[in-house]
């Protein structure tokens, strides 16, 4: 894709040019958070986890303040003399914020303690730019038929019109990897930290010479971080327990014994229009990942080493008839297709009319006390089985890597001090500052040395909800790089919930899931590859969003399947599967 031909493309979307002077962000009032004027700068110098490495790797003689191997990527983590700077420039950054009414203070996130202190401690003037969730894609578009990108630019990845390749071969960001002994930590983090961990390398390099951005990195390996859960408490009426709910005739049993011993709970099993939760698969023992799109996303897989689309094959039908007679039997919502994710309907879950839906781990001690029952007990339960002993082979892989990341824009008047700030997050004497967030606000160390969610956190004056505060003063992981960790909001009495549901997720993963059917992160499609399955894509997303979700409520009968996956042909299926097919086999033989 030519540069001018990607600016025609953008200009479509153009309503009105944003300038990335000026933030859209509401600054709605309410109570401020805690000063941070009296933090001080962790006394770690050690970033999380072992710091020694296991990789063989030859140093060579380097001019730079810490040892790299052959590519110069560094091989120990490197602490930052402060202040970065003490010039006067202004940098600008792109972001989202996903509760804008938690932002309390008169100037907006600028003035918030996060910031505040990133800048005390930096010297590094930053203009926030926060665009709100739902107008990213358009302001993106804005500035992209402008050339006016910011100088970095969260999620840039996710929305330009291209691959991550063509946004740097376009000229409009750079190659990381090109740069990088401006970003020693990162380049550690990702390469060094965790030698074996394969995943994660695979998530951030594009290829092993590209790097299009800095993502979030979870400071743990393998963590499933959400689940779904069910009402323990609503089972103990009927004399069950979430631990024996291993079958789908285990989950069918127990959904339907209460919904007649629970008055409240008419449709006791919510799901989202998408089915699925992304990267949270929970019904994969078909064999299939059946995520009904809500975007352009293309969801693919292996079965039998054989590259398989999102809500086209025989396992999925299967699943959609067992779906069926799930809804048929009154146990599912029937306005499912009107919630985008589970947090839609958060408001019925405390209202007690939910028994079984999907959770993130840390949102479950805010449930605790939100929920009008005060002896609601949510718990975790795991994927149901067609049969006990059953080994699940759909899902994904265990990358530390998350949705936040961060690009850097060409026109960028000094990439050195922006990737040196982002790179920041991730150092040794910095890391902690933005996982746990200024000292004294969400998070404290108490006489005994022992981190603390703060009482102001935890009993907002305003009652705002201790996961969503962290995200406004830490690193937001959904949009923002660095390091993150559950714990900074598990540091309290309730959050042992989380930690358990946390624990039993994870284990039982490891023992009933093998990861057979996971398309490899780095099986990528070059230029070419990507540029045909767009010509593809749109119109086969459309009509398996349009179409497939009426097999779960019985408005299609299954006597339409062959019909729906021949006009799914029709629509170039095949193609994009061989598209995939080949990206894989290429990444097989390059990766014995």
């Amino acid at each position: 894709m030519k540069r001018t031909l990607a600016m025609i493309l953008a200009v479509v979307f153009v309503l009105l040019l944003v300038s990335c002077g000026k933030s859209n962000a509401p600054t709605p009032s309410g109570s401020a958070a805690p000063t941070a004027a009296a933090t001080k700068a962790p006394d770690s110098t050690q970033a999380p986890g072992p710091t020694e490495t296991n990789a063989a790797a030859e140093e060579p003689t380097s001019s730079l303040p810490f040892a790299v191997d052959e590519r110069g990527i560094a091989t120990e983590p490197y602490e930052y003399p402060l202040p970065l700077t003490t010039s006067d420039e202004v940098l600008t950054y792109w972001f989202t914020i996903y509760v804008p009414q938690y932002i309390t203070e008169e100037g907006g996130f600028g003035d918030t303690a996060l910031p505040v202190e990133a800048q005390a401690r930096t010297g590094v003037h930053v203009e926030y730019i926060a665009i709100p969730p739902a107008s990213r894609q358009e302001n993106f578009s804005v500035l992209l038929a402008a050339d006016d990108f910011c100088d970095m630019m969260c999620n840039a990845v996710t929305y330009y019109p291209g691959t991550a390749l063509q946004m740097v071969e376009d000229e409009y960001f750079v190659n990381i990897y090109d740069y990088r002994e401006f970003m020693p930590n990162y380049f550690y983090e990702t390469t060094y930290r965790n030698p074996d961990d394969k995943s994660t390398h695979e998530a951030v390099f594009y290829y092993e010479d590209f790097v299009p951005a800095a993502y979030v990195l979870n400071i743990k390996q393998g963590e499933s971080i959400g689940g779904w859960c069910f009402r323990q408490d609503w089972l103990d009426k009927v004399g069950m327990h979430a631990e024996d709910i291993v079958t789908w005739d285990d989950l069918y049993d127990s959904l339907t014994a209460v919904k007649s011993a629970v008055d409240t709970c008419e449709f006791p099993m919510w799901i989202p229009q998408t089915l699925e939760t992304k990267s949270f698969w929970q019904f994969t023992a078909f064999d299939t990942i059946t995520y009904i799109p809500a975007d352009n996303a293309t969801i693919v897989y292996l079965k039998d080493g054989e590259v398989q689309l999102a809500c086209t094959t025989e396992a999925d039908k299967a699943l959609m008839e067992k779906m069926y007679e799930f809804y048929s039997a009154g146990l599912i919502n029937p306005d499912w297709t009107g919630w985008a994710l589970a947090g839609d309907f958060t408001d019925h879950s405390y209202g007690n009319e939910v028994a079984y839906q999907y959770w993130g781990a840390t949102a479950l001690a805010d449930v605790k006390k939100s929920t009008d029952d005060p002896n609601n007990n949510w718990v975790p339960v795991q994927k149901p089985l067609l049969y006990e002993g059953q080994v699940l082979h759909a899902g994904t892989s265990s990358s530390r890597a998350g949705s936040g990341c961060c690009s850097f824009a060409a026109k960028n008047t000094n990439l050195e001090l922006a990737m040196k700030w982002i790179d920041y997050r991730y150092a040794p004497n910095g890391w902690e500052l933005y996982t746990y967030g200024p000292e004294g606000v969400v998070c404290y160390i108490d006489d005994n040395g022992v981190r603390r969610n703060t009482d102001w956190a935890l009993n907002h004056p305003d009652g705002f909800a201790l996961t969503w505060l962290v995200f406004i003063y830490a690193v937001d992981a959904f949009c923002d790089p660095g390091l993150i960790t559950t714990e900074n909001k598990l540091l309290n009495p309730n959050g042992q919930i989380a930690i358990d549901a946390i624990d039993s997720w994870t284990y039982w993963l490891k023992d009933n899931y093998d990861g057979a059917g996971a398309y490899p992160l780095g099986a990528r499609l070059d230029t070419e590859q990507s540029e045909l399955v767009s010509q593809y894509r749109t119109d086969i997303v459309t009509y398996i969003a349009e179409n497939f979700s009426g097999f779960l409520d019985g408005s299609k009968s299954f006597s339409e399947w062959d019909s729906y996956v021949a006009t799914l042909e029709q629509l170039n299926l095949q193609a994009i599967k061989d598209i995939y097919q080949e990206a894989y086999n290429t990444y097989l033989e390059n990766n014995p």
